[in-house]
């Protein structure tokens, strides 16, 4: 099976996710996986390795999860326009309690184990550089 490589994935400039299978199809090459697969692999990634969330990583969560929105300030408490608000802001960080938040919800939706101290949910200062292999 033939595979390929996708470096700054999602607009991710420290992400290179690799070995993801494609097929061929009457309109082209295709990656083969299950929709979302690779948000979900990313997403746990930046959770695991205490990524800071900007509205970037945001956006790869919310999509990995499958969840508007709405329904992401409903599980938070929060107004939907904050919500809104960090998707638009892809460069700015969440505001670091937003941020633990943000990470505690894709972690239980996902079914991800956090350790549950603060330490361990806060982000580090910057991202580093994180390479993936899909399958």
């Amino acid at each position: 099976m033939k595979k390929t490589t996708i470096k700054n994935f999602g607009g991710l400039t420290y992400i290179t996710v690799t070995n993801i299978p494609i097929k061929q199809t009457d309109f082209g090459e295709v990656i083969d996986m299950e929709p979302r697969a690779l948000e979900k692999l990313v997403s746990e990634a930046l959770i695991r390795n205490k990524i800071p969330v900007r509205g970037a990583e945001f956006r790869i969560m919310k999509s990995a999860l499958g969840l508007s929105n709405e329904a992401i300030a409903n599980q938070l408490g929060i107004s939907r326009n904050t919500v809104l608000k960090w998707g638009k802001e892809v460069e700015k960080r969440l505001p670091p309690p937003y941020e633990m938040l943000v990470r505690v919800l894709v972690a239980e939706l996902m079914g991800i184990r956090l350790n549950a101290t603060i330490d361990d949910l806060r982000a580090a200062s910057r991202a580093k550089g994180i390479s993936l292999k899909a399958a």
